[in-house]
């Protein structure tokens, strides 16, 4: 689970327009160094759910414990270092830390349809095929409503946030309905009967347009110049048959030296392990 200080690291202020409901998330002065080892917390403990010992492991190496046995790092290593063992691929670097920070964000996203009642982030790596997150709301009993993201990382000059979003919007178009089947997997072993229902209808609910459907962009960006002033823009021109903008949602994440930041949450992962 996410930590739940986290959000209290970042100011997240929400913008209503005709293109997307969204939400800009910048860093709280002096706050920096607490979101990296956050955001590094929350991915390490992410990737090893499934074992019932690395996260602790890699806790206790963390906190200046002994060296782990080769068995232990190894199974750290295959866990945590998909993303991370590579500090000069900036690209693959990058985007792993801003998926993770909107999975470690989505949560206290309040928007038009409420905060989440369930946020699922099944990617192993940013590589992997598939959506980069699912986040599901309640609506009408029994259903739910359900929004699809895309994340992708900006530290280009020569490229703008609303391009970078409208190329998220493109491959939400032509690629959701796969996205969605891959997801209905996961879906299925929730404990909650109704996003199991869900887990069954959600790519037909997609291919017929349903208005419980809903699409999202993240991007994390270094900040370095004002933002434009629509950067949903794109979001809006793709997703234009849903009728309102509450489902369209967008979050930009700003940070300071993105390159430095995902490196220093590197190193905060590789201290676990080494």
């Amino acid at each position: 689970m996410p930590d739940p200080t986290l959000k209290d690291h970042f100011v997240l202020t929400s913008v209503v327009h005709p293109d997307a409901h969204w939400f800009h998330a910048g860093i709280v002065d002096g706050c920096r160094d607490a979101v990296i080892e956050g955001v590094a917390v929350d991915i390490v403990q992410r990737l090893c759910e499934p074992s019932q010992t690395a996260f602790g492991n890699w806790c206790l190496r963390r906190a200046g414990g002994d060296p782990h046995d080769e068995a232990t790092k190894a199974e750290l290593e295959a866990y945590l270092l998909a993303d991370f063992a590579d500090v000069d691929n900036e690209t693959r670097l990058q985007g792993a830390v801003v998926e993770h920070l909107w999975a470690s964000l989505a949560d206290a996203l309040d928007g038009p349809w409420g905060t989440p009642l369930h946020v699922e982030h099944e990617h192993f790596s940013v590589i992997d095929h598939g959506g980069d997150g699912l986040s599901i709301y309640e609506f009408t009993a029994p259903d739910l409503r359900f929004r699809l993201w895309e994340s992708k990382r900006h530290d280009s000059p020569s490229k703008s946030v609303t391009s970078v979003v409208t190329e998220a919007a493109g491959q939400l178009q032509s690629d959701a309905a796969s996205y969605l089947a891959r997801m209905s997997k996961p879906l299925q072993l929730s404990p909650d009967a109704r996003v199991q229902q869900l887990a069954g209808t959600i790519v037909k609910l997609w291919t017929t347009q349903d208005a419980r459907g809903g699409v999202g962009v993240s991007v994390g960006t270094t900040k370095t110049s004002p933002l434009p002033v629509r950067p949903f823009k794109g979001l809006r021109d793709k997703f234009a048959y849903f009728a309102s903008s509450e489902h369209r949602e967008g979050l930009i994440i700003e940070i300071p030296d993105l390159q430095g930041f995902a490196e220093a949450v590197r190193a905060t992962i590789v201290s676990g392990i080494d």
